[in-house]
């Protein structure tokens, strides 16, 4: 059934479409769907707040085609009357009507800077492209400045830097009661054979597992700094992959490495919450949610130099809480990783206080990022209204 399937869909996969109209495209009602258990599922929390999906089929690989192409031009999206505008959450090859707005974000350039990057090369140079005659969101000053370098000025509309806000849900009202219970509540068998995290006595690294994350590196360091003999993990919370670096990230890691795999969003606040540090060594990066979400939450944060950590840094008041550490020797990094575990574990004596201390910074914090983050959205969307 399912490659019969496969072969209806054939025909719509080949046929190559530049235009989609307000008709043909799909509109599924969340409120209308029975009893959808999806709409239940924590991941998809978000959809509390959207109405419904306008489903446009095959549109990413009908745009990759038109970017590929010889004269490469945008799929053409026409909203008709019911819809205000469109705003992508990445570069992709489309154009709206005339009169129609449209907002695109440009997260980051990393496959055009850094070779082990799974995204097609060119493919993604072609979608970036396209995104020219379009208002524009860039994540950081670091990814508008070498956008501005790769592609030339004329016939770009601009844009602006948007702050995006932290991404830890942290609980709220009587729920956060729980927060002082163990980080984690490991079954009785995988508490015999990994052990247990205590609350800011480890080091955190919340990142996908891959080359330019610098993982290997991370590990290395704290082995060299001798915190694991001093009661301090490292908890990984990346998935491995069946590949050659998470292969050697698994050889690397010994007992005082906690790999989490897989966590859901509640576990992921309380580890940020409980961390002692939060650690990010990233080769690039178009921003560094993990050093954002680290230093509103309170968390002192060992981050790489990149441009867009130093811009970071530069936010509120993150100077005091994030150190830019080089990535060309493990052993700065194990130093770093040393001072600074020995200086909390001397200031955090009142473990409660300190929850509490946190949990306060983080709802301030958020409150301000969200609030500009808010206004920068809707000054681009209008000014996109009146190009």
């Amino acid at each position: 059934m399912r490659y019969w399937n496969q072969l209806r869909e054939l025909p719509a996969r080949l046929r190559l479409r530049r235009r989609y109209a307000i008709d043909q495209l799909r509109r599924i009602r969340l409120h209308d769907l029975e009893d959808s258990p999806y709409l239940r599922q924590e991941r998809l929390s978000y959809l509390e707040d959207v109405d419904g999906i306008v489903c446009a089929r095959y549109l990413y690989l009908n745009a990759s085609r038109l970017a590929l192409g010889r004269r490469p031009t945008p799929v053409r999206m026409d909203l008709g009357k019911q819809f205000d505008g469109l705003v992508t959450t990445a570069p992709i090859n489309v154009c709206t009507a005339d009169g129609q707005r449209l907002v695109q974000t440009v997260h980051d350039l990393i496959p055009l800077e850094y070779v082990p990057h799974l995204d097609h090369v060119v493919l993604f140079a072609r979608r970036v492209a396209g995104t020219l005659p379009a208002r524009k969101l860039f994540v950081s000053q670091s990814s508008r400045r070498k956008f501005e370098q790769v592609y030339p000025r004329k016939g770009d509309r601009g844009g602006a830097v948007i702050v995006q806000p932290p991404s830890l849900q942290m609980p709220q009202g009587r729920a956060r009661t729980l927060l002082n219970q163990d980080v984690l509540r490991p079954s009785r068998r995988a508490k015999a054979r990994h052990g247990e995290l205590r609350p800011f006595r480890y080091l955190l690294f919340n990142s996908s597992v891959e080359p330019r994350k610098n993982l290997l590196f991370v590990i290395k360091a704290y082995r060299l700094s001798g915190l694991a003999e001093a009661g301090v993990r490292l908890c990984v919370t990346g998935q491995l992959q069946k590949d050659a670096y998470s292969k050697a990230v698994g050889e690397q890691a010994d007992e005082s490495v906690l790999l989490t795999s897989y966590i859901d969003e509640s576990t992921k606040a309380n580890l940020f919450l409980h961390a002692m540090a939060v650690l990010s060594p990233s080769l690039v990066e178009g921003f560094g949610i993990p050093v954002l979400d680290g230093a509103c939450v309170g968390a002192p944060v060992i981050a790489s130099p990149s441009d867009s950590h130093a811009e970071i840094k530069k936010l509120q008041d993150f100077e005091q809480l994030v150190w830019l550490c080089p990535t060309t020797n493990p052993m700065d990094w194990a130093v770093a990783m040393r001072d600074l575990a020995n200086a909390e574990l001397l200031r955090i004596q009142d473990v409660d206080g300190e929850r509490q201390r946190r949990l306060a910074r983080y709802d301030h914090c958020e409150a301000a990022v969200f609030e500009q983050f808010r206004r920068t959205v809707c000054d681009q969307i209008l000014s996109a209204e009146t190009d």
